[in-house]
């Protein structure tokens, strides 16, 4: 069967007009080379996937298909399974942090992780959904003058506070990034990694960072992603940011993590 005649046999729904889609009929641990390349195709058209009826995944199943992609991204957090590429996110009643911080993973390493990959092993009753937000869109938001202006900056980024036995010191990825698959620009700062412009003073970093991280995750460049056991989430960490909705209590919600790394450094 063609690429083509794969993806026609697959239920695709957008989830809104800025990104993302739910994908239901296929099973990723049994791909061949056309179905995955209907996949990539897939999540370089709407930058999040929410593929659905994954629940029968093992672990090593989820890291072989990530491989697929690329090398795996060690986080540097515990390992899950004796697996230091993969990692269990976790909130329950005793431990109910969730990382609701707008964020694009891990931008504080110099090859940071391209995609993450989110399998849904146990979730609430309602809530614990991604909000993911395009920054594709936020880029070709902003004026041609902002566009001129922020093109060829380049920001410092920073996880001391997250990891201070890995993240040594600041990292430097330009503040406009070129996808390398598609083309596209995409801004590339977040609020949880993003600490300064190298160009600027520190008053003008300041105002231009707050700014961004206000510009950049806008209700119209959002969509949601709610969970079902089984469910693979799958972004691009190029073009999109996302955060965890904190709104369950009470109950419990498991993923299990794996992410894959860029292949050469961000650059514009």
């Amino acid at each position: 069967m063609s690429t083509v005649e794969q993806e026609a046999t697959l239920d695709i729904r957008p989830l809104t007009g800025a990104l993302g889609a739910e994908v239901r009929g296929l099973d990723v641990a049994a791909l061949d080379d056309d179905g995955f390349a209907v996949v990539h195709a897939l999540l370089l058209q709407y930058g999040a996937l929410a593929i659905h009826g994954q629940g029968h995944l093992t672990l090593s199943q989820l890291r072989e298909f990530g491989m697929r992609w690329g090398k795996l991204h060690v986080h540097g957090f515990s390992p899950l399974e004796g697996f230091d590429d993969a990692l269990l996110v976790r909130a329950d009643p005793g431990h109910p942090a969730v990382s609701d911080q707008w964020h694009t993973d891990s931008t504080w390493h110099e090859i940071p992780p391209k995609i993450t990959m989110l399998l849904a092993r146990e979730v609430p009753s309602v809530g614990g959904d991604t909000v993911f937000a395009s920054q594709y869109k936020a880029y070709e938001g902003l004026s041609d003058s902002m566009k001129e202006f922020v093109d060829p900056l380049d920001a410092r980024h920073d996880g001391r506070n997250i990891d201070p036995n890995l993240a040594k010191q600041p990292v430097m990825h330009p503040v406009v990034i070129t996808h390398p698959e598609t083309g596209r620009k995409a801004l590339y700062v977040n609020g949880g990694y993003t600490k300064s412009i190298v160009q600027l003073a520190d008053r003008e970093s300041e105002a231009l960072l707050g700014f961004l991280f206000a510009h950049c995750t806008q209700q119209s460049y959002q969509a949601r992603l709610r969970y079902q056991p089984g469910t693979l989430a799958i972004w691009d960490q190029r073009c999109i940011q996302h955060a965890g909705a904190n709104d369950f209590s009470g109950e419990a919600r498991e993923l299990h993590r794996i992410a894959v790394c860029w292949d050469e450094r961000p650059s514009r």
